[in-house]
């Protein structure tokens, strides 16, 4: 080895190296597809996840309302995202996920068609919406999150509640 390097590399092994710890703030995202798209929720919208169960039709509904659910004793509706945000439905899914959501307005299922995964990210992680998007997304997407080689859409269940009442007319009636 050369003397320099020699020199340099002893510095570097006596020299007292400090490392800090920096807590970084978190959140809890819950992924899946619709349509082959990916999408996310904050955790903290998600009460809980259902795994596939029949679903019961409820005539002279919007087209977003999927229909109710028998959850614990209660009737609770169960909506379609592809209505909400101009996304064609996934045909042929065999068996399809609901995700129940707590928002300020109300609360649903909202039918998904794969959950993809559950997980902590930096909040640093998530980026601003891109410009682009179509003017149903531009309602309700809040972010961009990268997870691994892919995006996922995040979005705000408070504005897909507010695009549900605006476009089924209920919110016309309060």
């Amino acid at each position: 080895m050369s003397e320099p390097l020699e020199q340099i590399l002893s510095q570097y092994q006596t020299e007292k190296r400090e490392i800090t710890n920096v807590d970084e703030p978190q959140c809890s995202l819950v992924l899946f597809k619709v349509a082959d798209k990916n999408f996310a929720f904050y955790g903290a919208q998600i009460k809980e996840i259902l795994a596939d169960r029949p679903i019961s039709w409820v005539p002279g509904c919007p087209p977003s309302l999927e229909g109710v659910i028998n959850h614990r004793g209660r009737v609770e509706s169960v909506i379609t995202l592809n209505s909400l945000i101009e996304t064609p439905a996934a045909e042929n899914i065999a068996k399809r996920t609901i995700l129940m959501g707590r928002g300020q307005k109300m609360q649903s299922g909202i039918l998904v068609d794969k959950l993809v995964d559950v997980l902590d990210v930096a909040q640093s992680q998530i980026h601003p919406a891109a410009e682009h998007l179509s003017a149903a997304m531009q309602k309700v997407v809040v972010g961009i999150v990268p997870v691994g080689k892919e995006y996922f859409a995040l979005l705000d269940l408070d504005l897909i509640f507010e695009r549900y009442l605006e476009t089924s007319g209920y919110d016309a009636l309060a």
